[in-house]
């Protein structure tokens, strides 16, 4: 029965409409009238800011057809078919961006990544064809940022982004403008530089300050990421911020950065994060059950604030990204108050 509830585009904490000009190919029809030419060339002419390895992607992908046929990238045209292009009704990245900017300068940008959107595309075509990223059926920031920054952030590698977090996770995300702050943030990760505080409502309770030190890792054979001896070092600080009818709101300081590692560590200590499939067996969903508690909306865990030096000022900045509607509606639903600051 896990509890990771879809979370989609629908409840995203950006607000407006965007001004539907520029940013992504649009949908409509077009006559060929070049004879012998490949179908992939053709809209590459038609759509120049777009490259070649983009418009075969969507030809694969079934966004293109020929007299309301699929083809191959390939196809030579015999002049006078009838070319599609699909486009969705409503475009995830039409949204108001300048609504998710915590802080921007010219180095760099912070801001509230929704729940439900991926950092990037999972696949890594994108990385050579960047456009599909805005493309993409999943929403994701690399698009937004290509649509919405696309001559500084959509200039750099992977559009500048310097860290993830998993679909499902919002809050702060740090994004480079210029290649010298990407390499300057890219250290500061790799070093271990860079202070993040996450947000989390868990099941259970546990004492005021708790430190996981437990290597988190694939077991061979396995896909599942958990705490193994086959894993990489890893260590997380929980301390508790709140408890109520069996749950608690807890906060979380990973002093290392792998993989789905509060959520790991989280359920390796016994208070899983709420919502995360993985942390969920018959037991706790049984427990939870028992609590008579409302269901979460999604999985409740929110990067909260980031702290780190930045790149062109070498002062210490931290930047700090509200729990948004659903998380905090959701806490004060089960405790019945407000969320503490």
């Amino acid at each position: 029965m896990h509890f990771a509830g879809g979370f989609g585009v629908g409840a995203l904490d950006l607000h407006e409409a965007a001004i539907p000009q520029g940013g992504r190919v649009k949908g409509g029809h077009h006559v060929a009238d070049r004879p012998g030419e490949r179908l992939d060339r053709f809209l590459a002419d038609l759509y120049p800011g777009y490259n070649r390895a983009h418009i075969q992607d969507l030809i694969r992908r079934g966004k293109v057809t020929v007299d309301g046929k699929p083809k191959a990238p390939a196809y030579r045209l015999k002049g006078g078919e009838h070319i599609g292009l699909e486009a969705p009704a409503e475009a995830w990245s039409d949204i108001s961006f300048a609504k998710s900017v915590i802080r921007e300068d010219e180095q760099l940008l912070v801001m509230r990544k929704p729940a439900g959107f991926l950092t990037h595309p999972m696949n890594d075509s994108w990385l050579n064809a960047p456009e599909a990223a805005l493309e993409s059926d999943d929403p994701n920031i690399a698009g937004l940022l290509l649509r919405h920054r696309p001559d500084t952030c959509g200039t750099l590698e992977r559009c500048g982004i310097v860290h993830r977090l998993d679909r499902q996770t919002s809050g702060a995300l740090i994004v480079a403008k210029t290649r010298d702050a990407q390499e300057h943030l890219l250290a500061a990760f790799r070093d271990r530089e860079v202070e993040k505080v996450y947000r989390a409502v868990v099941l259970g309770t546990l004492d005021e300050k708790t430190l996981v030190d437990a290597p988190v890792g694939r077991r061979p054979g396995h896909r599942k990421i958990e705490v193994t001896p086959f894993g990489r070092d890893a260590s997380t600080e929980f301390r508790s911020l709140e408890s109520a009818r069996g749950l608690s709101l807890v906060e979380a300081r990973p002093k290392t950065g792998r993989t789905h590692q509060i959520r790991v560590h989280s359920a390796h200590l016994g208070i899983p994060v709420l919502g995360d499939p993985e942390g969920f067996d018959a037991h706790r969903d049984k427990v939870f059950l028992g609590l008579n508690a409302p269901k979460p909306p999604r999985m409740m865990l929110h990067a909260y604030r980031v702290r780190f030096t930045h790149p062109e000022s070498g002062k210490t900045v931290s930047y700090t990204a509200t729990p948004p509607k659903d998380f905090q509606e959701y806490w004060d639903s089960v405790k019945g108050g407000e969320l503490s600051s």
